[in-house]
């Protein structure tokens, strides 16, 4: 069949997110059935004058999404969709919403005064969760940034600033959100925040009067869970596979509160498949519920194209995103955001400004302008560089060390779980001994990680390995290897 696509050689969009959006719409509109093929990607580049590896990695998203499957040498062809599930799914780039934009209010927003971390004796060989490198940090860049701004609007520094983020940053996430994650929002849709954990409690807080129970994965984030179990309200743990959160398990009452992980599950992994996204937001329509995705480190994605966020195909109508770039530039920045539905966006910013006077100026511009010159693209290029050859050091030693290990989780992400063979002593019992010898790993219930049933198999071991060296890496699992040698 011959695709009708349309290219824009100067738009910001790349070619092969425009091959990828363009196939993706046809493929929704049912002018793509299932079973049917997408032509050659060689045919398809000579038709559009463009590259056969623009297209090869358009093609290579639609298969990683779920739209289309390879089989064999025959080519890729369209996976089912249910009709019903057609219209969950975000169209033509228009952010839908789930109730009318509210009108500009007169009344100047007021601002309110207000306002367990790390820190302790780390092991010298410490795979903690989601540390960023801190030789990675873009210092050269982010001084000149910072002078060059202190230099030209110091006058700043003695004003408040938007509660909801200074207007510039929340450009260029918004910009950052539509080209890097498939997010279609507005500025005003974004509400700045100290750190994810801010994040979602600004979302919980918000949303806690519609709210009649929650449903959360299990396991999951502690800090999720901490607010969740702080509630007072009937909480339903969700189980965890291979393919992400059970949907076939959340509960069918009406007006849920459901947090969730799809990208990249805390802890196990996991990533959620686009059959499971699709009944996630089936779901929430039919049971007037609401649903936090915690995007926490998707940034760093390994093993073939970005995936498009759950709250890109919801379109803005059941979804919270909450973000941070605490993992991708640096936690000290105290930087993170949640995107809301229009409807929400005076209520939300209402909110923000009882919580706080917003975040602090220089902080908020240096970062802006880090995304608005090109850095943080670099940047992140950069680190997915150095953090897949540790991923792939950390898993290639496992293996060869421990006899096959099977490796959970490390298609993205900062961390990876190593799920203990039978015979081997618990993950708890392997965390003390290893902190004996100054390695960290962690059991799930000691990797900033809970588990809602406390009689699960404590069998696995949490590995985060962004701020180690590679040389540090096989030392330590070099150092595990010794200490279990007697033991299993």
């Amino acid at each position: 069949m011959e695709l009708t696509l349309t290219l824009d050689a100067k738009s910001a969009k790349p070619l092969q997110a425009q091959v990828f959006d363009q196939v993706r719409e046809i493929i929704l509109d049912g002018q793509l059935k299932a079973g049917m093929a997408l032509p050659p990607s060689r045919l398809m580049a000579e038709r559009l004058g463009i590259s056969r590896n623009t297209v090869i990695t358009a093609y290579e998203r639609l298969a990683a999404e779920g739209y289309v499957r390879a089989r064999g040498t025959a080519g890729l062809f369209v996976e089912p969709i249910p009709p019903d599930s057609l219209l969950l799914i975000q169209r033509g780039g228009q952010t839908l919403t789930n109730g009318p934009v509210p009108d500009e209010s007169s009344e100047p927003l007021l601002c309110f005064a207000g306002s367990p971390g790390g820190g302790g004796d780390r092991p010298e060989l410490d795979f903690w969760v989601g540390r960023s490198d801190p030789v990675g940090f873009p210092l050269r860049i982010w001084r000149r940034t910072v002078n060059r701004l202190l230099s030209d609007e110091t006058a700043y520094l003695t004003d408040y600033c938007d509660p909801a983020g200074l207007p510039e940053l929340r450009v260029a996430i918004s910009t950052h959100l539509r080209r890097a994650r498939g997010v279609s929002v507005t500025e005003d849709q974004i509400i700045v925040t100290t750190g994810g954990q801010d994040a979602l409690n600004l979302v919980f807080n918000l949303l806690k009067s519609h709210t009649r129970q929650l449903c959360i994965e299990n396991p999951c984030y502690l800090g999720a869970s901490l607010i969740f179990r702080s509630a007072g309200l009937t909480i339903h743990p969700v189980p965890v596979d291979g393919e992400g959160l059970r949907t076939d398990l959340l509960p069918r009452e009406r007006g849920s509160l459901l947090y969730v992980t799809p990208s990249h599950q805390f802890p196990t992994g996991a990533i959620m498949t686009l059959t499971r996204r699709l009944d996630l937001l089936r779901w929430a329509e039919e049971t007037d519920s609401f649903i936090i995705e915690d995007d926490y480190d998707s940034d760093f994605r390994y093993d073939g194209p970005p995936l498009t966020a759950l709250a890109g195909l919801d379109g803005g109508r059941r979804v919270f995103y909450a973000g941070t770039f605490s993992k991708s530039v640096g936690a000290g920045l105290r930087i993170g955001f949640a995107t809301v539905p229009r409807m929400f966006w005076g209520e939300a910013r209402m909110l923000k400004a009882r919580m706080s006077n917003g975040q602090a100026w220089l902080e908020q511009a240096a970062l802006a302008a880090f995304i608005d010159e090109g850095h943080f693209d670099r940047h992140l290029r950069r680190l997915r560089q150095v953090y897949k050859a540790r991923r792939d050091c950390l898993v290639e030693a496992l293996k060869r060390t421990f006899d096959g290990a099977v490796i959970i989780g490390g298609e993205s992400g900062l961390h990876l779980v190593w799920q203990l063979p039978v015979g081997f002593p618990s993950a708890r019992q392997i965390q003390v001994m290893a902190r004996e010898r100054g390695i960290g790993v962690y059991a799930l219930s000691s990797g900033a990680a809970y588990d809602f049933d406390p009689g699960a198999e404590d069998n696995m071991l949490v590995f985060g390995y962004s701020s180690l060296t590679e040389t540090q890496i096989g030392d330590a699992v070099e150092r595990l290897r010794l200490m279990l040698d007697g033991l299993v």
